[in-house]
């Protein structure tokens, strides 16, 4: 077991600006997440605290994984991207990863044993929402990882 901590808690809804992309393999994930959000961020930057929730969300699927990149947001579509809304989980497992991303797969491996051994399988996209992601190198950020989760059975 981890001694990372990993607590069960619902999520809310979350409308987002953001552009959906679907990814034949995962290192082709980080060459469509960074550009989406620079590109969002084009369009509504200027609007008072639109860039404050960034969120990326992740399902896999026949074709491969569905990225979806985006702010959470309250205003009108404009083109350029998408109104999406990930829906509201009652249950989901959190963890925290902080650090570069390029060893995230570390923390989601963690949470996803955590899950199993209490007794939980994935339920849902995941999601991870940049809590502080804003240096080059990465070094400092925090991500929050979020899985849906149900009872296994």
């Amino acid at each position: 077991m981890s001694s990372r901590e990993i607590v069960k808690k619902s999520l809310p809804a979350l409308q987002l600006a953001a552009r959906r992309s679907v990814v034949a393999e995962q290192p082709q994930i980080a060459e469509v997440v960074g550009p989406s959000f620079d590109a969002i961020a084009s369009i509504i930057g200027s609007t008072p605290g639109a860039l404050e929730t960034p969120v990326a969300a992740y399902n896999m699927t026949e074709e491969g994984t569905e990225v979806t990149v985006g702010y959470a947001y309250s205003g009108p579509e404009q083109q350029g991207f998408e109104l999406i809304t990930l829906r509201q989980e009652p249950e989901a497992f959190v963890t925290v990863h902080m650090g570069p991303m390029m060893q995230i797969h570390h923390s989601w491996q963690a949470l996803h044993e955590e899950i199993l051994a209490r007794g939980y399988e994935p339920s849902g996209p995941c999601r991870e929402l940049y809590v502080r992601a804003e240096s080059a190198d990465q070094s400092d950020w925090v991500t929050e990882l979020q899985q849906p989760v149900r009872r296994a059975g």
